[in-house]
């Protein structure tokens, strides 16, 4: 799991194997254009920088990652790449969800883990902070299934995603 370098092939977010809302809204994450209320308390259109769910700060980092069940679903999600990528879950950095600063061999394996970070941004920035663990990990079953479907997926991702049928 070597740092890989950037602007290649495989760093980009357009060949990852998910649908286009999904990359919009992990470009959206990356590229910080959405109004939290830190940016909108920075220029003075809101009155506080605090997020209206649990009270912190509101930065992009902290809707996916800190809000609500968020640092569970992280650490689940954390868990999920780690063994994908035959380590641990410490040595998974939160910064993978904003910088894709990773090279995984085969092709394959960092398909999978790219497909999992879009996936779990969608989820965490469209749907409810509150959501389960099992409802996150029904989600992305689902998506998973999807992705299945095409008639290319072994060239994609090949088995990496059979991580998400046990606990």
């Amino acid at each position: 799991m070597a740092a890989g370098r950037l602007g290649t092939d495989r760093d980009t977010l357009w060949a990852t194997p998910v649908s286009r809302v999904d990359i919009t809204t992990w470009y959206k994450v990356i590229h910080d254009p959405i109004p939290t209320n830190a940016k909108l308390n920075r220029i003075h259109m809101a009155s506080t920088d605090a997020c209206k769910e649990c009270g912190s700060s509101d930065t992009l980092l902290h809707r996916p990652t800190e809000c609500g069940e968020g640092s569970a679903h992280c650490g689940q999600v954390r868990c999920l790449i780690a063994r994908i990528t035959r380590t641990t879950p410490v040595r998974i950095p939160g910064e993978w969800l904003l910088r894709r600063p990773f090279h995984l061999c085969p092709i394959q394996r960092h398909r999978a883990v790219l497909w999992l970070l879009a996936r779990y941004v969608t989820f965490r920035i469209h749907r409810s902070r509150t959501s389960t663990s099992q409802v996150l990990m029904d989600y992305m079953r689902r998506s998973r299934w999807k992705l299945y479907g095409r008639h290319n997926r072994s060239k994609i991702v090949a088995n990496f995603l059979t991580v998400l049928d046990s606990p």
